[in-house]
């Protein structure tokens, strides 16, 4: 006889089911998990696509919070061939996919078992192509960019996430497991056909970024690039120029006002530079200081680098033993290293005598040629960083990379 209170083997009724009654209640948490997820992932790329917008109003003259120096800096990032795919930002391609993933999540809930299979199935697909995707654009980031931008990395952490979160909820509410080998074998040949083809594209909008063009091809294909350069004011006279590279007669003359510590200056660093390899025998760079700290330039009243005016110092020092631009490029190279150490430091990597770099620094008439290029840069109204005069037209911030190829053509012609 049984005893009171025991269940019977025989009694299929009074069974303890656990599995049964927890199956649904983890679904329920992986779902929530996942619009969680979902949630964060369209906060930072609606972030990033703010960020976008703004760097395309004001043609790289706005400077994100998310730049740090100029190897983790996310404008330059963005504003790469590699921020856009087909002409549309590559953070609008994330919301549209989130907003996708979030629609498939609700769906499922509501629909009968086997169409809820194939949502599953469909989520788990497009999660897994966000995955591959995102490890192509660090990869792009890391190797092709040399540059980090935290934004971005944080959208493929949660790209990983909502990646493990879509293959746990297909395993658990997909009969016979997530996909069947011919499935996989047919998704990957989907992805690796999809990602050569994104490669493809970006790689086809990175070379035309550079491609040259006559005056009349950009007056016709980017007529807004056109009026807005055209509209760009034109100073009088320039300063004399302190520290130039380029042959004096050059077509063209950029004149640059700029800050060390400044991470759109190291993104006009590089350009200038590529720019040179191009077309060095036209081009003409003078470069002069507008530190963005008050302790050396008057004519800003917030201290929005802590290193720059040290940093602009001691370039004018390393000018007096003649290596001025292999410390400027040092600087712009290492700008998370531009403390009072660091800036020693260089100065000796470059076989500058450590005494004598010293005693400049501490000489008032290095600080006074900084001050004199702020105060000549607040003449001509610059305000911010970089600022470029090319053939003495104001150009503010940065320009897109292959916007520089666009300006050299308009200013051979004129």
């Amino acid at each position: 006889m049984a005893r009171r209170g025991a269940t019977r083997a025989s009694d299929p009724e009074r069974r303890p089911t656990p599995a049964v009654a927890e199956a649904p209640a983890a679904t329920a948490r992986l779902d929530a998990a996942l619009v969680g997820a979902l949630g964060v992932g369209a906060a930072l790329s609606g972030t990033i696509l703010y960020i976008h917008a703004q760097l395309a109003a004001t043609s790289g003259a706005y400077t994100s919070f998310c730049n740090v120096s100029a190897r983790v800096n996310c404008d330059a990032v963005l504003t790469s061939a590699y921020g856009m795919l087909l002409g549309v930002p590559v953070a609008l391609w994330a919301l549209l996919t989130y907003l996708a993933l979030a629609a498939l999540v609700l769906v499922r809930g509501r629909v009968r078992p086997d169409a809820q299979a194939r949502a599953t199935l469909l989520l788990f697909a497009i999660a897994l192509w966000s995955l591959v995707f995102s490890v192509y654009m660090a990869a792009i980031a890391a190797f092709a960019l040399r540059t980090l931008c935290l934004l971005c990395s944080g959208l493929y952490l949660v790209n990983v996430a909502i990646a493990v979160l879509a293959w746990r909820l297909a395993r658990r509410t997909t009969p016979g497991g997530p996909l069947t080998t011919r499935q996989l074998a047919l998704g990957a040949g989907v992805t690796a056909v999809a990602l050569a083809t994104v490669a493809g594209l970006q790689l086809r909008a990175s070379s035309a970024a550079i491609r040259p063009l006559t005056a009349d091809e950009i007056a016709a294909q980017q007529p807004e690039f056109y009026k807005w350069y055209a509209s760009r004011p034109i100073v009088e006279a320039l300063p004399a120029d302190a520290h130039v590279r380029g042959p004096a007669d050059a077509a063209v003359t950029i004149v640059e006002f700029s800050d060390f510590e400044c991470g759109f200056c190291a993104k006009a660093f590089r350009d200038l530079r590529e720019l040179e390899q191009r077309h060095g025998g036209m081009l003409k760079i003078a470069f002069h200081h507008f530190p963005l700290d008050p302790d050396c330039n008057a004519h800003v009243t917030t201290r929005i680098h802590r290193f720059a005016c040290q940093a602009a110092i001691a370039a004018e020092c390393a000018a007096q033993f003649d290596k001025f631009w292999e410390y400027h490029d040092r600087l712009f190279q290492n700008q998370e290293r531009l403390g009072p150490d660091d800036l020693v430091a260089t100065a000796v990597d470059l076989g500058i005598d450590r005494a004598a770099f010293t005693a400049c620094l501490a000489d008032p008439a290095a600080k006074q040629r900084v001050v004199a290029d702020a105060a000549a840069g607040a003449r001509l109204g610059v305000k911010s960083t970089p600022t470029l005069f090319i053939n003495r037209r104001t150009v503010e911030g940065a320009p897109e990379s292959g916007a520089y190829e666009w300006i050299l053509a308009l200013e051979r012609r004129g």
